[in-house]
């Protein structure tokens, strides 16, 4: 059988890029796995099921033999992701543009998060525990992040919470001031900068 990262780079056309992994924050970046959304080059992700697990071993949620066994086990329906997906969008998208929607938000999220906590285990460290999950069943992938998206609304790093401006990615803005605006600077930032100087160059240019 073909491996699952074979069939991600078959699937993915040569003019779109690996998908950047930017915000800092698991939720958030299962929430930005369409690129270029509002673009040409518009690609979703997580449109395969080989897809999403690629992305589960970018963000370190499943190894890459664990991995490769649930895609043998034969792909299932991406619904639940594609609709903690939806929920996360809305979600914190929302929360960005300054439109908090508690009840809402909450009652889209917290089947995810029910069912997250259903599945977890506690597994003893040095000082503390941690929250654990099984990874062999296909919904491995949805736990982590639910439970994640629950403590990000409950956290004060919340008020970090920004959209990019220059895509609708959303992202968590941990710089010391507080000034980051783009989801990445290697990525919408440089296109900004660039948009900046051939304006410039035109507004100058001799008439």
């Amino acid at each position: 059988m073909e491996t699952f990262e074979k069939v991600v780079a078959a699937e993915r056309p040569a003019h779109i890029r690996e998908l950047p992994i930017v915000t800092g924050h698991l939720a958030l970046d299962f929430a930005n796995t369409v690129d270029d959304p509002d673009g040409p080059n518009r690609y979703d992700h997580i449109g395969s099921y080989a897809g999403l697990l690629h992305w589960a071993v970018r963000v370190d949620i499943l190894p890459t033999a664990r991995a490769q066994d649930l895609y043998e086990t034969g792909p299932p329906s991406l619904r639940a992701a594609h609709a903690l997906r939806h929920v996360l969008t809305e979600t914190f998208g929302g929360i960005a543009a300054g439109q908090p929607q508690a009840d809402e938000h909450w009652a889209g999220l917290r089947p995810f998060v029910t069912d997250s906590y259903r599945h977890a285990d506690l597994v003893a460290q040095k000082n503390n525990y941690v929250m654990t999950w099984p990874d062999d069943r296909p919904d491995a992938v949805l736990w982590p992040v639910a439970r994640a998206a629950a403590d990000l609304l409950t956290a004060p790093v919340l008020g970090r919470l920004k959209r990019c401006a220059g895509c609708p990615w959303v992202f968590l803005d941990r710089s010391r001031n507080g000034s980051r605006r783009w989801c990445s600077m290697e990525d919408c930032g440089t296109h900004a900068k660039i948009q900046r100087y051939v304006t410039k160059r035109k507004a100058n240019r001799p008439r």
